[in-house]
């Protein structure tokens, strides 16, 4: 099964992984919602979808500007 792990991506810091086994994504009010597969959901705010890699199975994620 291919489900997605889940990095924000930091210009300083580099990729940092915030969740894996993602099978679910909402965005609604200004937040990222990632439930798994046992549908544990991790809320994550003033972040914005760079990209998704169905092959390689990664979502990226950044930081808002402040």
């Amino acid at each position: 099964m291919c489900l997605l792990k889940v990095y924000v991506v930091d210009e300083a810091a580099g990729k940092k992984l915030i969740a894996r086994d993602v099978a679910f994504i909402f965005k609604e009010d200004g937040t990222v919602k990632l439930r798994n597969i046992e549908f544990e959901e991790t809320t994550l705010t003033n972040v914005d979808i760079i990209s998704i890699d169905a092959l390689s199975s990664i979502l990226l994620l950044k930081e808002r500007e402040k």
